[in-house]
């Protein structure tokens, strides 16, 4: 019995900032599928629905593993070794990660 593997190796983490905001928002990646899909993404990238969630799974389950570093930006930033990540990359991770939603903040002080 034969299984099909498909495999991508990279020596930098890559970051779709479109799907990143996703995950950052809270969805999961069943949601992030069916948004990016209705936003048109198999058509623009000619890529079928599967193919599609897939990518997008690999990007949830690294921003899973990133989100221990982002709790201590600074070892994102510097100090950590095993995320290759672009200075630049990072500094939007952490921009992004840490973005106030000004609606949630408004509805949280017009509460106090």
């Amino acid at each position: 019995m034969l299984s099909e593997v498909d495999m991508f190796i990279s020596n930098y983490t890559l970051v779709d900032p479109e799907i990143y905001q996703l995950w950052v928002d809270g969805h999961s990646s069943s949601e992030a599928v069916n948004i990016l899909h209705q936003r048109g993404i198999c058509q623009q990238t000619n890529a079928p629905l599967e193919l599609v969630a897939s990518d997008i799974l690999d990007h949830y389950r690294t921003y899973a593993l990133l989100e221990k570093l982002l709790h201590t930006p600074t070892k994102l930033a510097s100090e950590q070794l095993a995320f290759q990540i672009e200075p630049q990359t990072s500094q939007m991770l952490i921009e992004m990660y840490y973005e106030f939603d000004d609606d949630l903040y408004a509805n949280y002080w017009e509460r106090k």
